[in-house]
């Protein structure tokens, strides 16, 4: 399901790598949901200066990490970097139906032409394909097209997929290994 407008507003932070991993932690030792939010809410587990961004994190982790197998969760928790971001990007992916598209329209289609450099242009041209496609995205004002296309992308160099270059707005599109712990599962 692509992100309605409301969703977008409460994932501003889609994918709070470091907040995810000490959530995945607590999970991994055994710690309560309630245990969880005491330590985020209360202790400021996540440092975060008002209650409602803590609050707002913590729903996004808990929702993103809600009926996981224990699997991901110790991948997230221990795993290496590129582990933790490749997982939390798969975790994210299956609830993002824009993000996958990107994903499978653009950056699939670059490699599958032996391109590893992704443009504005082509940025431009994937939501504006969208935007034709889909009345929801359609619907969208300029600035939660602008946000959502911008939080798409964060979230793909936050995972470490892309990697922004010079000229501003082009991307290089990142080999990221697999590894074999995350690629055995499902």
């Amino acid at each position: 399901m692509i992100l309605c407008r409301r969703q977008q507003k409460r994932d501003n932070n889609a994918f709070v790598l470091t907040e995810t991993v000490k959530v995945a932690e607590l999970m991994h030792w055994g710690l309560t949901q309630k245990d969880i939010r005491q330590r985020v809410l209360v202790e400021d587990l996540f440092q975060l200066r008002s209650q409602v961004s803590r609050e707002r994190a913590l729903q996004t982790i808990l929702k993103r990490l809600h009926q996981v197998p224990e699997a991901y969760i110790k991948l997230i928790a221990t795993g290496n970097p590129d582990t933790r971001r490749l997982t939390i990007l798969f975790l994210i992916l299956r609830e993002h139906r824009l993000l996958r598209e990107l994903i499978a329209e653009v950056l699939l289609d670059k490699l599958k032409g032996f391109d590893y450099m992704v443009t504005l242009a082509d940025l431009r041209t994937f939501f504006e394909g969208k935007r034709d496609q889909n009345s929801t995205v359609a619907a969208w004002s300029d600035s939660t097209y602008k946000k959502a296309a911008s939080n798409t992308l964060l979230v793909l160099v936050n995972a470490g997929l892309l990697q922004p270059t010079s000229p501003r707005g082009n991307y290089q599109i990142r080999a990221v290994p697999v590894s074999s712990p995350l690629r055995l599962m499902e």
